[in-house]
């Protein structure tokens, strides 16, 4: 009798074990209550509107909890010329939004690899025996290689990246390879000779090379080598095989300049946007029909020369559906999301405490105080963030037109996307989804002054 006694003590225990272990691994929104309360829904409502009503915004507000949306609304054209408002199935370009698609291939392409081990040189034969090439994939992947930035230069957005290859025939390089390699070896193209402006991994520094040159590992990894790659090799396709079609995102994609596109938003610039006399792509010298003169049709620039740092276009239903899939196993393993969603590198934000993860801007708040984290340190391992609230954002911008707000309350189990096909001053989508989070966080807008600002010149 005493054995059976023991042995249930040792199940009861097991079960208590099992039980704790159960809790911990949970998602922390089943542990706590974050509801989205109908008062905050008022307030989101009401900041929107401002936006809308003031002409500042085009283009789609989407919340969801869990698998739930729990708000939504459109405002301004999807196309001006035909009249046709933005809706749930407009099409937008996500801009940098694309470099958490990239990431994940290139982690699952390379797992079991270590990353800060695996340099450029060891993936792309093509590339020139100078210093940068011994930047490891980690430090692309972080924005601490070092190498400049090729956005630095607007020359790029007319006449470079097509495929085929369409310039010297002796080089055998396809054309985001040659596109590389004129903007993103350290060459004197891109201001420096031969090593990085840095030493990598001392610090962050945005540069769209890093995410380019993931995307040439990419096609190789695919290929087995380098010049003309069948096109089932190339970065759209891939993108599409591994992550768009499991995740039945049907309305997503690469895009092409000469692909036709149902529910594609046009993009918009304001005609007296600083950027705008920056821009090779001559746009139209008169605006819209009323209220909308003022509003241009953005200009022209080549899609290839986004590439992997920035091509893809979608709706708001479909990142539901990316958002989701990053909580299972279908894309990524439980080990690999703890290596994309760490921080590495810190931005040196001056407003939030923000890292550089893989494919993602990290961000830390306290969600019982508003304002900056203080203790915010270059190194994430000198300080314990887990008392912080993790989340994880990226604001995709398109040069001149679109700009995709994009963030997942991780703990939350929570997303707000501010997708737009419009661009005044550029702030917009992101005073938008910030005064969301902040409503979400502390039931108030917390609205900042050069927001309130774009407000009051509307």
């Amino acid at each position: 009798m005493k054995w059976l006694i023991q042995l249930r003590l040792r199940l009861m225990m097991l079960f208590c074990i099992t039980l704790a272990l159960a809790s911990c691994l949970q998602k922390k929104s089943i542990a706590d209550n974050h509801t989205i309360m109908p008062n905050q829904l008022e307030m989101i409502a009401a900041v929107v509107k401002e936006y809308c009503d003031a002409n500042l915004f085009f283009g789609t507000i989407y919340i969801t909890s869990v698998d739930k949306v729990i708000y939504q609304h459109h405002c301004g054209p999807q196309n001006m010329q035909y009249d046709v408002a933005n809706s749930v199935k407009s099409k937008y370009r996500i801009g940098s939004n694309t470099k958490a698609f990239s990431a994940a291939i290139l982690m699952n392409m390379l797992d079991g690899k270590d990353l800060r081990q695996e340099t450029i040189g060891d993936h792309l034969p093509w590339y020139p025996d100078n210093q940068c090439a011994d930047v490891s994939l980690h430090h692309l992947l972080t924005m601490s290689s070092g190498i400049n930035n090729y956005s630095d230069n607007e020359a790029v957005y007319d006449n470079y990246g097509w495929r085929p290859y369409l310039y010297d025939s002796n080089l055998d390089l396809n054309g985001p390879e040659d596109f590389s390699n004129r903007f993103c070896t350290c060459g004197a193209e891109a201001g420096q000779s031969g090593t990085p402006s840095f030493t990598p991994g001392s610090k962050y520094e945005y540069s769209n090379c890093n995410y380019y040159l993931i995307g040439n590992i990419i096609e190789q990894l695919a290929a087995g080598k380098q010049g003309n790659i069948g096109r089932e090799y190339w970065f759209a396709n891939i993108v599409q095989e591994q992550i768009l079609n499991p995740l039945n995102m049907t309305d997503s994609g690469s895009y092409s300049a000469i692909g036709v596109y149902s529910n594609m938003t046009t993009g918009y610039i304001y005609n007296q946007n600083q950027y705008l006399p920056l821009a090779n792509g001559r746009p139209p010298a008169t605006g819209g029909p009323a209220p909308y003169e003022d509003i241009l049709v953005n200009p022209y620039s080549n899609p290839l020369v986004l590439y992997s740092a920035g091509d893809l276009y979608s709706t708001v239903e479909d990142m539901h559906k990316w958002d989701q899939g990053l909580y299972g196993t279908q894309i990524l393993s439980d080990a690999q999301k703890l290596a994309a969603f760490a921080p590495y590198s810190n931005t040196g934000s001056s407003t939030e405490c923000e890292y550089y993860g893989y494919g993602w801007f990290v961000t830390y708040v306290d969600p019982n105080q508003y304002g900056k984290v203080a203790n915010c340190p270059e190194n994430p391992a000198d300080a314990n963030l887990r008392m912080y609230e993790k989340f994880l954002q990226y604001s995709g911008s398109y040069p001149y037109s679109w700009v995709t707000s994009f963030t997942r309350l991780l703990e939350r189990d929570q997303s707000i996307m501010v997708f737009s096909n419009y661009v005044k001053e550029g702030i917009e989508s992101d005073c938008i989804a910030d005064e969301i989070r902040n409503i979400i966080f502390y039931s108030d807008k917390h609205r900042t002054e050069e927001c309130q600002q774009d407000l009051n010149q509307a």
